[in-house]
């Protein structure tokens, strides 16, 4: 969207408008704006000015007596055009507020490193965190345990060179031992330690058509085991969600309990917002959507500020605020990228990338 659309004095009403709404949830009046534009212009020219940028779209007018609100487009224009880095919070202000991350000292599990930074972003913001784990397929592999639990079935215990730990019961043949068992998972650690999983898969498929040529029992059971797990967990991703009833808090929410709660099924049920943060992984930068551009309609109140965080050079997840449109873009912008920065350098570290 071009700044040209607009003019000088016109950005700076916008400004005031957008600035004042997200402090205080009420319609704008120019009266409002009068007492903080620092060009000191009458009530009548800003009324004009308003009039003249709701007819552009980026103010809207809730009933005739009131002041105005912004809309989607002119929420786009504040973050897109109004915002500049001066204004964001610096690094030292958003430490203030923001716990220290991390690692647990019990182990260094990513898990609990990025339960922590989703804690922060929720308590911090006041809105909801998020924050995506890796997906299985992008993980290396670190170590595997299997033991026997049932007469045909078996608890797989991985773990992940980043500290994810997953547990998946399989079923198994009868007659398996707990000796057997112990056996796969020596085999598996000592073949594919250090091994991405999706590379893993291809190799276990391929010496599993080996073993119909050339048959080795246990080989045989180790490589189907280990390929059941991977196959059915590969695309899966997990989703920390924290703070969801902080959206009671904002008074756009409580009017309408129907919309809450669509909304906080939306949290619980996670699907359609790891789907909309997977497709914020795969753009580098920081992803800010408002509005209906969250593109399902329970979401239409809100907004979502979102970065990735890194593997050294390599996108593995992503983080991010959501809550009301009415969000504190300024505010929230350097703190969910001042935690990616966090979580990223210190999973690299731990890495050695």
């Amino acid at each position: 969207m071009s700044t040209s659309l607009l003019d000088e004095r016109s950005k700076a009403v916008l400004l005031a408008v957008i600035d004042k709404y997200i402090e205080t949830a009420e319609p704008v009046g120019s009266r409002t704006v009068a007492k903080s534009h620092p060009e000191h212009l009458s009530s009548a020219t800003l009324r004009n000015v308003m009039a003249d940028l709701e007819e552009k779209g980026f103010l809207n007018q809730p009933h005739k007596s009131a002041g105005r609100i912004p809309t989607d487009k002119g929420y786009r224009f504040y973050v897109d055009h109004l915002l500049r880095p001066q204004s964001f919070l610096m690094k030292a202000e958003v430490l203030s507020e923001a716990p220290e991350l991390e690692y647990p000292h019990e182990k260094k599990n990513l898990q609990g490193l990025l339960e922590q930074a989703c804690e922060n972003l929720s308590t911090v913001s006041q809105q909801t965190g998020l924050v995506m784990l890796p997906s299985f397929s992008s993980a290396c592999f670190k170590h595997i345990e299997f033991t026997k639990v049932a007469p045909e079935a078996a608890l797989a215990v991985f773990f992940s060179e980043q500290g994810i730990l997953q547990n998946k019961v399989l079923p198994i043949d009868a007659d398996m031992t707990q000796d057997q068992l112990t056996s796969i998972s020596n085999y598996l650690n000592s073949e594919f330690s250090g091994k991405p999983i999706k590379n893993i898969l291809r190799e276990l498929l391929k010496r599993l058509r080996l073993e119909k040529e050339h048959y080795n029992q246990l080989a045989s059971k180790a490589h189907a085991l280990s390929a059941a797990l991977f196959v059915e967990e590969k695309e899966s991703s997990e989703l920390i969600v924290e703070g969801a009833l902080n959206l009671l808090d904002q008074p756009e929410f409580t009017a309408d309990i129907s919309k809450i709660k669509a909304l906080l099924f939306t949290l619980e049920e996670k699907t359609k917002l790891i789907n909309l943060l997977d497709l914020c992984l795969h753009h580098d930068g920081m992803t800010i959507l408002i509005g209906e551009e969250n593109l399902q309609e329970e979401m239409g109140n809100c907004s979502l500020i979102a970065q990735n965080y890194q593997l050294g050079n390599e996108n593995v997840g992503t983080l991010a605020v959501f809550g009301s449109k009415r969000m504190d873009y300024k505010r929230i912008i350097s703190i969910v990228n001042h935690t990616a920065k966090i979580v990223s350098k210190l999973i690299s570290e731990n890495q050695g990338v």
